[in-house]
């Protein structure tokens, strides 16, 4: 496959199939994140693959979070419910934490390096992923569900793999109007 292929096969899949990837392909793809460019050599990515005991947890956590003081309608809840159980792979993806702010900045282009590098590496697979974030990334409960210290990481988002229905292409802006020589 061309290289560039795979960028363009890389987009960010909303809704998963409940069908299961390979671990085998999951693993190769972490490889892949952990190949990423990082300045000073920290190495400041964590992943952690959630069980199904585990998603269910956070997805009733997820629920409490998105319907806040009101109840929300069935379809709402299920499809929210879906967004969590129905991926193959639910990966939460945490950066360790520098005291210094520039160093933790460098660290979390890293860790987005990383991400990205999983991505493609599963795109090229023609598996799908989505890199998400939100309040339930900032829950307490969800760092005690996921058994990550908030002290020493934080979490910058799940990555949810899986298959699922590819969305329609982007019109991406030309690139004259993001380039130029000077």
């Amino acid at each position: 496959m061309d290289f560039n292929q795979v960028f363009e096969l890389r987009r960010t899949i909303n809704e998963f199939e409940n069908k299961k990837v390979p671990n085998e392909l999951v693993k190769n793809a972490i490889e892949a994140g952990n190949l990423a460019p990082c300045h000073r050599l920290t190495f400041p990515w964590r992943f952690k693959n959630i069980g199904q005991k585990k998603r269910k947890r956070i997805s009733k956590k997820y629920l409490e979070i998105k319907s806040g003081s009101k109840s929300l309608a069935k379809n709402i809840e299920q499809k929210l419910i879906c967004k969590i159980m129905n991926s193959s792979h639910l990966i939460v993806a945490s950066q360790i934490k520098h005291e210094e702010a520039k160093i933790d900045l460098e660290n979390y282009a890293a860790c987005s390096c990383a991400i990205q590098n999983i991505m493609l590496s599963l795109a090229s697979n023609n598996i799908g992923s989505k890199w998400s974030t939100g309040r339930i990334t900032e829950d307490r409960e969800t760092y005690e569900i996921t058994g990550i210290n908030s002290e020493k990481e934080k979490i910058i988002g799940f990555i949810f793999i899986g298959l699922g229905k590819i969305p329609p292409k982007i019109k991406r802006p030309k690139l004259e109007t993001i380039y130029s020589e000077i």
